[in-house]
């Protein structure tokens, strides 16, 4: 298995050089997508001024929203099981953290977006969830046996900003949520969360490849005090899921290849994520252990992206200890 493995990464390697070296022949633009929504929509139905003059990267154009006065946003993300089996019930902790789900699921967010400006949108959304999509009939689905494998919880209200400075493409969120799930609300003891990220994106001449870096910070707010539970030392313990944080620091590294106006190479380093837990000195924080995820983006248009991946710990690479997900951003009106 180990050596099939290595014989696919190298092929997908090769693969990956082979259209490199032809795509910069032909000199592409880095990864712009070219369908617009604005042809078809009416006058009064859009912002002044064209976003899409300062943003060319299709992922970063979906992320921002449609570019309508009004309209519904959504992500998705599937989180399945290993290379071996990508569709099973169980999704492999592959991180070794405390308090994963051990269950494959389909999680995602649907809102309304509402564009302040070209630059600028409010976003006010619910999340949902789906445990073991693929496993359940449909009084499973529907909560009709007694056991929640589906849930809407969760809403949050949140702010955008997509523009380029400097010559760089940059995004900023921040947005805050109420926590309304089951589990958060009686196990956690979650009252919410705020967050805020920064996402900027760098361009090499003359190159269809784009490195860049996303910066994130959560801050986790309960219902009621610490405990001696929420230490590292207690985390995996049973209690509290594991011990609850109250910050988690994230710095991201990535880099893009555009083939094509559609498709692109993507892969998104995780080397620096830091969480505090709650009864611990200020000093403390426990780093996580390094990630890495590697698929293709593809825009099918300016406002649909979709991200089919494969998440791993470098450091523990077996086939069975691997997590295949694809991601989903999908803009209408």
């Amino acid at each position: 298995m180990k050596k099939q493995i290595l014989s696919s990464l190298i092929l997908a390697g090769s693969l990956v050089v082979a259209v490199s070296a032809q795509a910069e022949e032909k000199n592409q633009s880095a990864n712009t997508s070219t369908v617009k929504v604005t042809d078809v929509q009416k006058k009064d139905e859009q912002t002044n001024g064209d976003l899409d003059n300062e943003i060319t990267n299709a992922k970063m154009r979906a992320d921002s929203g449609s570019k309508s006065i009004w309209s519904v946003s959504t992500s998705w993300s599937y989180n399945g099981g290993n290379l071996e089996q990508p569709f099973g019930a169980e999704r492999p902790n592959y991180a070794g953290e405390a308090g994963t789900q051990p269950a494959t699921n389909l999680v995602g967010s649907v809102g309304i977006n509402y564009r302040l400006d070209k630059n600028s949108a409010l976003n006010f959304s619910t999340g949902l969830s789906l445990y073991t999509p693929f496993q359940n009939n449909w009084e499973e689905t529907s909560n009709q046996n007694g056991n929640r494998q589906f849930s809407i919880a969760t809403p949050s209200l949140g702010y955008s900003r997509s523009f380029r400075a400097m010559g760089i493409q940059q995004a900023f969120s921040s947005s805050a949520s109420y926590a309304t799930d089951a589990y958060d609300v009686d196990t956690l003891k979650l009252l919410g969360a705020l967050s805020v990220g920064h996402t900027l994106l760098f361009e090499i001449p003359n190159s269809n490849w784009q490195p860049g870096v996303a910066l994130d910070v959560t801050y986790n707010a309960y219902t009621e005090g610490a405990d001696n539970v929420d230490t590292i030392q207690n985390r995996g313990t049973n209690v509290h899921g594991g011990g609850r944080t109250d910050w988690v620091l994230g710095f991201y590294p990535f880099v893009e290849y555009a083939f094509n106006d559609m498709f692109s190479f993507r892969t998104v380093f995780r080397p620096f994520i830091f969480s505090h837990f709650r009864s611990d000195d200020g000093t403390e924080w426990l780093r996580s252990l390094y990630t890495q995820s590697v698929g293709i983006g593809i825009a099918v248009t300016r406002d649909i992206y979709l991200y089919p991946n494969m998440q791993f710990a470098p450091e523990y690479f077996t086939a069975d200890k691997t997590n295949v997900g694809m991601s989903a951003t999908i803009n209408v009106f």
